[in-house]
């Protein structure tokens, strides 16, 4: 009886001890890795209004673009964690449709579509 009350502690702190713990690095606001970022917005009408959310000067500002093509295309290098928009309309007042698409280095963060007359395709989201 006396070997079992020797044995247990040994046991107890083996098992407590020997836990392998995960380090997780944190994920805090000045998180200082960059991410490409590619706006894509393609209109069947070959005109659009393009309003998007970029970077200058470390803020972000929403810029207004007027396009006469059926693609466009605009990429920019921001910090991860970072708000990213994208509202594209078609000019023509018609059925065409308009699709915005935010990727994330070349991978698809978020896609909208519009198809209606005064419709906008607002793709919004957060680049990690």
């Amino acid at each position: 009886m006396k070997s079992i009350f020797r044995i247990l502690p040994l046991v107890s702190a083996i098992l407590l001890f020997s836990c392998a713990k995960e380090e997780v690095a944190p994920s805090t606001p000045g998180n200082t890795s960059t991410v490409h970022v590619e706006y894509r917005v393609t209109a069947v009408s070959g005109h659009m209004t393009v309003y998007q959310l970029v970077p200058s000067q470390g803020a972000s500002i929403e810029e207004k673009v007027e396009a006469d093509r059926m693609t466009y295309s605009y990429e920019f290098d921001v910090y991860s964690g970072t708000a990213v928009r994208l509202n594209a309309s078609n000019t023509n007042p018609g059925p065409e449709e308009v699709i915005a698409e935010i990727y994330v280095n070349d991978v698809l963060l978020v896609t909208a579509s519009a198809n209606a007359p005064g419709a906008h395709a607002l793709a919004e989201g957060v680049a990690r």
